[in-house]
């Protein structure tokens, strides 16, 4: 038991995504030795920029589907919105095993920036992750659609002639819900089974187990905890 739950309401359900033409293309082009196992699955076009020194790792599959409930709902324009992976020099990419990515999500790492996304974690549609420093996520994440995670603020901002906004890491913990729209900046850690409420902006740290909302956000329940549908 995890926090009162099963094992089963705390992980990610399954999803057997079949591999197809565009997998193989994708597994044969980025993990040519283990293009076999069909480390990249995917029902929707992706696209890798990658640049010297930059390492893509994947910890056994990774799945970048339109789930069928999408598929159902939004297949006329999800059919073509491509996923983007911009990795500058030397970048660190890990996307953990059974990690599903939705459409139309943005990554983008600056030179030696890291981004390491743990096991059975879903990032719905639409969702971007940019990182000048590093960006830690944990296992069993549920990423809704349209967040923004954020280690950087890009402008340089400069107060008596020095800067004063550099860059600095997020971490986020296991089985951490992020509700849609929802924008985490830099600095920030967000403890394990936390809740962040649909379009909050999260500038502080996040205990476990809380429930945080709003503008920013701010902790409205303690000592909760979620489960998948």
């Amino acid at each position: 038991m995890l926090g009162g739950m099963s094992m089963e309401e705390h992980a990610m359900p399954a999803f057997r995504a079949t591999p197809g033409p565009r997998s193989l293309i994708y597994s044969l082009r980025w993990f040519p030795r283990d293009f076999w196992r069909f480390p990249l699955v995917c029902n929707y076009p992706l696209r890798i920029h990658k640049g010297g020194r930059a390492t893509f790792e994947i910890d056994g599959q990774a799945s970048f589907i339109a789930l069928p409930e999408m598929v159902e709902a939004y297949s006329a324009r999800l059919s073509g919105d491509r996923t983007v992976i911009t990795m500058m020099d030397g970048s660190r990419l890990r996307i953990g095993n059974g990690t599903v990515v939705g459409p139309g999500s943005r990554f983008n790492l600056g030179p030696d920036a890291s981004v390491s996304i743990g096991s059975r974690c879903l990032l719905n549609e639409n969702c971007t992750v940019y990182s000048r420093s590093s960006i830690s996520i944990g296992d069993d994440c549920a990423i809704s659609w349209g967040v923004r995670i954020m280690d950087t603020d890009f402008h340089v901002l400069v107060k008596e002639g020095e800067r004063c906004n550099e860059s600095s890491p997020v971490r986020i913990g296991d089985h951490v819900w992020i509700g849609s729209n929802a924008t985490i900046l830099k600095g920030v850690s967000i403890g394990d089974d936390a809740v962040i409420g649909a379009s909050s902006v999260v500038t502080r740290d996040v205990p476990d187990g809380s429930v945080v909302a709003g503008n920013p956000a701010r902790t409205i329940q303690e000592d909760t905890n979620w489960h998948w549908m």
